[in-house]
């Protein structure tokens, strides 16, 4: 079953920029063997992101990150089944956030109000629909 996972995370002290560098060409390797789709949001402290793919597989690869000592407290937003992709062709994407939240111009006062509590942990059913305003804008 197509499904779609959004999780958060704190961003682990330890990991540079080499290491996010990385995690998106790893991301991007091993995605494409299993179909999976997404996108990578990160700044110095946190890491937003939205798999997208077989239901078990993306199960099976959130269960990794949450072990992965790049990331603190992961924790899933949600986890849904969807009929399409907002994001078919990118095995991972990535941008980053950054501290001016120059990268948020592209959407509405609301919506920004309503990422912002994304990161706060809270779930959102335009969620993705708003992520990926900020790539496809």
């Amino acid at each position: 079953m197509l499904s779609e996972l959004l999780y958060i995370s704190f961003r682990n002290s330890s990991c540079t920029s080499e290491e996010v560098e990385k995690i998106l060409k790893q991301s991007i390797q091993n995605n494409g063997k299993k179909n999976i789709t997404g996108v990578l949001l990160y700044s110095k402290v946190q890491f937003l992101q939205v798999l997208e793919g077989d239901n078990e597989q993306i199960v099976t690869l959130y269960d990794k990150i949450k072990t992965d000592s790049r990331h603190d407290k992961a924790l899933m937003l949600s986890l849904k089944p969807i009929k399409e992709r907002f994001f078919p062709s990118w095995q991972m994407a990535g941008k980053e956030m950054d501290s001016g939240y120059q990268f948020l111009s592209t959407l509405q006062e609301e919506e920004k109000k309503e990422f912002q509590q994304i990161l706060e942990g809270e779930t959102n059913s335009n969620a993705v629909k708003i992520i990926s305003r900020l790539f496809n804008d």
